[in-house]
Order: C-alpha cells, then structure tokens, then sequence
C-alpha cells in the first residue's frame, strides 16, 4: 500500500485536483481509488481546460450538443457535467460507505460571477438540479459576495465548496457562514446531517507571492542582518498560515456553538488544502503534504504530487504541530514590512482571475472546435461537388480538343469548399468589393473555375464552348469574364495581385479575405518569394495563399515533388502562418481555411495529387495540357459518377466603407516653375504626386526602394497611409499596384526605367487584365544617368511599353510638363508609362500651358524649315541646342517636343514632313524600338525619317561625354542634320 492510503488512520481523505474523461475512461480513476485510497475528486476551469484541449474523448459529445442547437457555454456545461455525473457515480459508494463524509466530486460556478451574487446563487442551483448527485459539492470562490451565497446555498441544502481562501479573516468568515446556515436549519427544523461542505484553502500560490517581496529584502545594498532574516523565511509563509488556520478550525470545532450544532447532526465544515503542487523546483515535492496532515482534513493533489508522496512521503498527524514556529514565521513577515493581509487579497483576485481567463480560452477553443466540426458534417456534400466539378472539367476540355484537366482535378477539393462554404460572395455581382476574392494563379486550371462558377450560378455560358473564339471561357482566365479581375496564366503572378487587393481592402475598411490558389511548380519563380515578403512586411493578414502541392510539373517531378515541408519552411521564414494538410481531405481543407481566418498572411500547403478521382490519371506523367479522348472521358466519368451536385450559395456581403474616389478634381498649380530655372523632371513628379493626393484620395504610390531617387518620398511623408515601400522586389510591386487598380486605386509603381526590365512580364499581364488606371514611372532613364554606368540606364523601356496594346507613353523634358503629364497619366484610364530623367533640366514651358495624351509642342518653327528634329525628355534641349548651330549654318530647322511617345501627333507630324521633307528623330533611347521607331512607322510613308540613339555599349561618364560617345550630342545632332538635309 502507498503512504497516500495511511491517510485516512489521521483522519485526513486524499482527492485529486484534476478531474478529466480521459481517467474516468482509462480506469486510472479507479486505479488510484483502489490502490491509495482516493476518496473525492475537485475541478476548475483551468482543469477542463486542459482536459477538453487535449483529448479527442469529447467531441462526441460536442457533436450531439451541436446537433441539439445548444449554445457554446451550453456545450461546455454539457461536457462538464457529464464528466462530473460520472465521478459522482463512481465515487458514490465511497459516499455511501462513509455516511456522507466522503467521496465527493467539486464543480465550480462560473468565475466571471465572483463578485455577483445573484448569478452565483442562480447557477449553483442550476447545477446542483442538473447533476441531481447528493455527493456533489458546489464550489464557489471565498469572496465577500461568494462567502454570502455559500450561507445561502447551504441553508438550502446544496453542497458548498468555499474555494480560493488565503487569508485567515475569509476562512473565519466561511466557518461563522456554515454555522450560521446550519442554525437557521435548526431553528425551522430541517436536517442538519445531510449538508456537507469543505474550504478550501490555498498554499503554494502563498508562497510564489511572498518569496518574491522576501527577494526583494534580500538584495546585496540590503543589511545584511534583514538579508538573512529574508532568506530564512522562504518558502514558510504557507504552511505557517495553514497551520493557524487549522488551529483556528480546530478551536471552532471545541466551541459551544459547535457542539450545539454536532449534537444536531452537523457534520464539520472540512478544511481542504488546495494548490499543493510545489511551484518552486528548489522545493520538496511533497512540502505542502507532510505538514498539514490532520483530522477532520482533505488533502487535493494533482497527480504529480500524489505519486511524489505514494512513493517517499511521510505520514504522522502534523497539522497541529509547531504553532509557535507558524506565529514566529508571520511575525517576521511582519517584521520585515509584508503586509499579509493585502497578499492574501491580492491573491483572491488573482485567482479569481486565473480560473477567468481559462474559462474564457476554454469557450474560445470550444467555439473554434465545435465549428470545425460543424464543417466537417458539411463535408459530404463538398465532396460530390468537388466530383462534380472534375466531371465538368472533363467534359469541357475534352469538347475544347485541349486544356488542362489533371491540373484542375488536382484542386478540385479546395476549389468546392472555398466557393461552397467558406467565401463570402455573391454570385449575382462579379462587381462586388465588399467580399472576399479568389485568384486563380495557376491560370492553367481555368476549366474549373468556370465550372465552378457555373455550378454556384454565376455564369451561364456554355461550358461546351472553352476556348472558343467568342466563349469568355478563355484557356487562361482573362476579363473577358467578368468574374476574373486579373488576366492569369504566365505563373508567379496571383499572390501579388493579392497583396495589391489586400491593400486596397484595407485602405477602404472592408474586412474581406484575398485566395490565391498557386502551384507548386509555380513557386519556383522568384516573384512568388517577393509577394511572400511584401504581404509579411505590410501585414496583410487578410491574404491567404494555397498551394496545389500536386507533385509534377509539366515535363516532369515537382522540385520536391509531395514534400510540403520546405515550401512551408520558405513562407514561415518570410513571417507566414503556414498550414501543411490533405489536400483531398474535405475535412482538413475546411479546418485550414477556417483557421485562416485567424489572420496571416497564411499559407495552406495542400498535397495532393495530379489528376485526382481518374485510376490513369492519378499521378501519371505526359497529362499535362492534354485533353482526353471521347473514349478515355467516358472512362473517367464512369469512375466519377455522374451524380448531380447541388449546394446552393447564399450571397454573403461583408460591407464596410467603399472605395475613396477623387470626387471632384480641380487641377494643381505649378506656378513656381520659372523658364530658364533648373529643375529634374523626377522632382516634378513627385511633387505633383504630393499635390495631388490632396485631390484624389484613391490615389497610391508604391515604390521600390528609390523613393528618394524617383522623388516619391514627398508623397510618402505626406500620405504614409497611401504608400507602400516594395523595396528591392519590382514584379511585386507592379503585381500590387495591379491589384489595387483593379479594386478601384489610382496606382502610382515608381522605380528605375532600367529595372522595370526584370517585371515587364507583369507589365505585360497587366496590359491583359486592363486596369482601369495604372501609372508606372520609370526614371534615371537613358545614358544622361551619367556616371553610373550602363547597368543602371533605361534604354529598353520605351520599346517595352510601345509592345503593349493601348499603353500611353509620356515623356516630359521639363518640371512644367512633368507635372502635368504626371496630372494627365493619373486621369487617363489605362496603364500609363512616364519616363522622368535623373539630370536637372531648364524649364521651358509657362506654368498655364497645357497638355494632352496624342499631343505634342512644336517649340521652334518657320516656313523655310528645311529640317524637323524631333525629341522627347532630355533631348528635347539637346534639340534645341542643335537648333541654334543649324540656325548658325543656315539651316533653318523646326523643333517639335513629342512628349505623348504613345499615342503620337501624327498630324503635327505629318505636317512637319510635308512642309519640311525631312524629319530627324534624337532619342537618349536604344536606336531601335523608341521614338524613332514610332515617328518612322506613322510618317515614314511621307517623308525620309532618320534616328539617332544609342548604339554601342555605354560606359561611366558625365551625361555630356556619354552623348558625345554615343553621337546625341548637340554637335552630332548638327552634323547628322546638315548631313541629311543636304
């Protein structure tokens, strides 16, 4: 037998502190009953806190309670007072055996009603009637409030556990409380030996608290004297002030008032040592045990602490011993400045507390469980409907000749529970802002997303017609379907769009989530790495990223083929949540995305397998973009089923403020530029951006990582909320400024011309999603960069942006025009390319001209022009300057400013090269594909064209020895025009 069994001969029952269904289920209840006499069991919240957290033994029973309708709080009730019905009854013949004095399960009251003593009383009876149990005590905490409804329960013949004692004056309180109900039993004639209660009262939180103000005596600048007599005290004040306490019991029990009541049938109110896990390691593990051993008494321990002492504790009667040594202990507390008094208050409220925030985590976890498990009973249905969407996509791209469809069946899954159950959207409003958005990145699966839409009822086209010519059912998802926002298909692309959605989101106050489903062959590109840091860095939590982690690729294995643990390691160094699941586990794909909820960025990393629910296309390489043949479709539908799938979808708007429009807009001055002052075009720029973003709040400016350099730090200081760094990542950066001209933003994505090379392939998806508004500048353009060098010098950009369709290109050569067509751009619908130029410039234009897209300034002109040079931007002035040594050598020549590159004056154009036969282009611009280019192509029919641009590798140098190297020079231009005009 163990020592814990040798209690009972010293009058003092052993309970355990933790009661769980796990030991009521694994007979380790029972266990310790048999084999170290346990007689009682306690809880709190904390414990079923624990208990509920860490098992699965209850969902069953969260199951039913869902099924019931029962609320949360209802459901844990349920689950508690299961598990107490069943201790009650287990421990019952020990309760029977004893006459009532023991065997005996505790269930605690809410904690949030410490201090309400009407609530109190209202659900200890609640309970007491709902477990119907006579050996059930009803724990409530030894507040003022606590202490007067425990009298009350008492008197009405309900149990009552007085928890949460620590100071000597509330155990009193609780003692004269029980007597008091007691006698007025007796007084009207009711039974006094059916009503039990213990207090219980409180040790090892006794000690942390008063070790540490004893610490606090023990620094070295303290006397030495005080330092020893600190240190001499720690870790008694507990059992010292239980010790009193149980004097105090025992002197209660030798009163006349008592005796009275005993004589009666009372049975005494048993003190109960509570919190006897030792807290402090440097401590016996069975300190809180051994000393308090005595009768009338109850020991609770957790399980830890109970096997300490069955293995090497000792037992005698010792409650009652060493009383003086317990006086001298608190008198030296006093001694040396504790207050005791207020300890033991302060404890009180801090318990309370501590049992409040483990009820409060404990509803949560039951809210979040009970939902994940009201998915999961939803999961059947999602699983036709994913079936049902393969059919589709089979049977589309088979009729289309080509497609897809083992890259969709792959994600077949995730695409029914975001559009079935989780997505807040309205199927009746492609439209919509005030709902959550999906971005189909891995454009390749397009069949099912229009067979998912067809199916929720957003579209009724014919899905027999994919890939047609006049079908939006396009063979990568384009807006010619109004249900796709950005055009998808050249990978990497999706999650920053996302990020530019996210932003818009939350500028605008709409508390929506962004989807962007991805492959996982499409993470090897960089831009997937740039979106990741940039949603991390913003904090855009509303951004959820899933992974297709299908395996295969089109030529072949994944990088990693199903191994989802370094995709998630790369999002979690970049600060995501990440989720590694089952794909094709309806169940798992419901949980993920419920905890998405939570905030992120998160990323859902999903193994699945390509061409999922076909036996010879699971898995199999050589499908990729193969349709199958009417034979093989008809195979594969066999094994599908072809069983109809109905889930209907309730529109679901979150609401939220709208998007900021420009309202009305009134122009900006640029009254300070002066002709002849110096002025960069960049600085214009960004000081028109400043200005206006007074008058157009849908106005945002990214920039990356030169906003000192492009001059958008002006901006940035006066809107940081409309401004989003994007550092040293500029396909992220055009892809979210596409994502926030689609949500309705004015975007602004500035950067050095040079490095819009490395995102022009976003720049050229953006052409296909057609965004009604998008600005992209591009400075430090040409050689004029000077000495930097040739790997800084835009000299591509203009015939980057001249290779997309509809694009605007505008070119100021001074502050006044760089302001206005920075004005323009932003008013003109389309994406919109600047071209700014690092050197200061002198102003040419008075502060009222004006401009427009398709204009163009004739600077120099007269009717014996023999010559039009024709300039943009730096050149312009470089014109000029050859202008005058033309004029000089009797070459009369006009000058023209082709400011708007894209769309060109083609009419003052072709007036020049009717009137003066000879037009000559100079451009800071590689020689082919700029203005030259454009001018010859438009007039070229009319009259001799000829360029000058840059040719040859450029090199360090001033911006006047890089023109003279590369023949653009005021000089060259004068001799090529003399040359050519001849």
């Amino acid at each position: 037998m163990s020592a814990l069994s040798d209690l009972p001969k010293h009058g003092q029952s052993f309970w355990l502190d933790n009661l769980s269904r796990a030991m009521l289920m694994d007979g380790s209840l029972v266990r310790r009953m048999e084999e170290q006499g346990l007689t009682g069991v306690t809880s709190n919240p904390a414990i079923f806190y624990q208990a509920i957290r860490d098992s699965s033994l209850y969902d069953g029973r969260i199951r039913q309670g869902m099924r019931n309708g029962l609320s949360i709080p209802g459901i844990y009730r349920d689950l508690v007072v299961a598990d107490v019905v069943e201790a009650c009854d287990r421990l019952r013949p020990i309760y029977d055996e004893s006459v009532r004095n023991d065997g005996y399960v505790s269930l605690e009251v809410s904690p949030h009603l410490a201090h309400d003593p009407v609530g109190t009383l209202r659900q200890a009876h609640q309970l007491w009637c709902l477990i119907d149990r006579p050996n059930l005590l009803i724990k409530v905490p030894g507040t003022r409030e606590g202490i007067a409804v425990a009298q009350e329960l008492l008197y009405r013949d309900i149990n009552v556990n007085v928890t949460l004692l620590f100071g000597l004056e509330a155990y009193w309180d609780t003692f004269h409380a029980y007597m008091r109900a007691l006698e007025r039993r007796l007084e009207e004639g009711k039974p006094l030996e059916t009503v039990a209660s213990v207090a219980s009262f409180f040790l090892s939180r006794i000690d942390v608290a008063v070790d540490r103000l004893l610490r606090q005596r023990m620094d070295m600048e303290v006397n030495s004297r005080l330092q020893d007599h600190a240190r001499g005290l720690l870790g008694k004040a507990a059992v010292a002030n239980a010790k009193l306490a149980y004097a105090s019991f025992r002197a209660f029990l030798a009163s006349e008032r008592w005796i009275r009541l005993k004589e009666a049938g009372a049975r005494p109110q048993k003190i109960l040592w509570a919190s006897t896990g030792t807290k402090n390691a440097a401590y016996s593990d069975v300190m809180y045990v051994e000393p308090l051993i005595g009768a009338d008494s109850v020991t609770t321990l957790p399980g830890p602490t109970a096997d300490a002492f069955a293995d090497h504790g000792r037992v005698a009667s010792t409650a009652d011993e060493g009383l003086a040594e317990a006086r001298a202990v608190m008198e030296g507390l006093d001694q040396l400045g504790i207050d005791f008094g207020a300890v033991t208050k302060a404890l009180v409220d801090e318990g309370v507390q501590k049992f409040i925030d483990p009820y409060d985590k404990l509803l949560a976890h039951l809210e979040e469980r009970s939902g994940a498990m009201r998915e999961s009973l939803d999961a059947a249905p999602l699983r036709a409907m994913a079936d049902r969407l393969r059919v589709e996509v089979i049977r589309m791209t088979t009729a289309a000749g080509s497609g897809h469809p083992t890259s969709c069946l792959s994600c077949a899954e995730i695409v029914a529970a975001l559009f079935f159950h989780e997505m807040r959207w309205d199927p009746r409003d492609p439209q919509a802002r005030d709902v959550d958005r999906f971005i189909l990145s891995k454009g390749h699966a397009a069949p099912i997303l229009w067979a998912v839409l067809h199916e929720a009822g957003a579209i009724e086209d014919d899905l027999g017609q994919l890939r047609r010519i006049h079908s939006s059912l396009e063979g990568h998802p384009t807006p010619t379907n109004p249900w796709v926002r950005i055009a998808t298909g050249s990978l990497g692309q999706g999650l920053a769009a996302a990020n530019g959605m996210a932003l818009a989101n939350r500028s605008d106050g709409i508390d929506a989530r962004i989807y962007c489903l991805m492959g996982d062959g499409e993470c090897s590109e960089g831009s997937v790495w740039e979106a990741a840091q940039f949603a991390s860095l913003q904090g855009l939590g509303s951004v959820v990223a899933i992974v297709d982690v299908n395996g295969l690729e089109q030529s072949g294995p994944a990088p990693y083929g199903s191994d989802t643990s370094v995709l998630a390691g790369r999002f979690r160094a970049f600060g995501w949540t990440t989720l590694e699941i089952d794909g094709h586990d309806l169940v798992a794909v419901v949980e993920s995305l419920r905890e998405a909820r939570q905030g992120g960025p998160t990323a859902i990393l999903a193994r699945t397998r390509k061409g999922h629910g076909v036996s010879f296309l699971e898995g199999a390489e050589g499908w990729h973009g193969k349709a199958l043949s009417e034979d093989e479709r008809d195979r594969a539908l066999a094994e599908l089923g072809q069983e109809p799938a109905d889930i209907p979808v309730t529109p679901r708007r979150l609401g939220g403020a709208v998007s900021k429009g420009s309202g009305t807009y009134r122009g900006i001055s640029v009254d300070e530029y002066r002709p002849g002052e110096e002025v960069a075009t960049r600085s214009a720029f960004g000081d028109a951006l400043r200005r206006l973003g007074d008058q157009m709040p849908d106005l945002v400016v990214l920039d990356g990582d030169v906003k000192n350099s492009t001059k958008t730090e002006s901006f940035a200081r006066a809107f940081p909320d409309r401004f989003a760094e994007s550092h040293i990542a500029e396909q992220n950066m055009i892809g979210a400024a596409l994502g926030l001209a689609v949500s309705g933003k004015r975007p602004v994505a500035a950067t050095f011309a040079a490095f819009l090379t490395r995102a022009y392939d976003f720049i050229r998806m953006a052409g296909h999603s057609r965004p009604r508004h998008l600005l992209i500048c591009g400075s430090h353009a040409g050689v004029s960069i000077g000495e930097d060098g040739p790997s800084q010098m835009g000299l591509e950009d203009l015939a980057m942006f001249r290779a997309l369709d509809g694009c605007k290109i505008l070119y100021p050569c001074d502050a006044v025009s760089a302001a206005r067509l920075t004005e323009l751009g932003l008013l003109t619908e389309g994406i919109v390319y600047l071209r700014t130029t690092r050197s200061k410039t002198p102003v040419l234009y008075d502060p009222s001209e004006t401009f427009a897209v398709g204009g163009s300034k004739t600077l120099v002109s007269s009717d014996d022009d023999r010559l039009t040079l024709v300039a943009a931007g730096i050149t312009v002035h470089i014109a000029l300057e050859a202008q005058r040594l033309l004029r000089e050598h009797g070459v009369p020549t006009r000058v023209i400013d082709a400011y708007s590159v894209e769309p060109l004056d083609v009419a003052t154009l072709e007036q020049a090269a009717r009137e003066t036969g000879t037009l000559l282009v100079v451009e800071d611009h590689h020689l082919y594909g700029g203005l030259g280019d454009a001018v010859s192509g438009q007039v070229g029919r009319l009259a001799r064209v000829f360029r000058m641009g840059i040719t040859g590798e450029p090199h360090s140098g001033t911006p006047e020895e890089l023109f003279e190297r590369h023949h653009i020079s005021a000089t060259s231009v004068a001799s090529e025009a003399i040359a050519v005009a001849a």
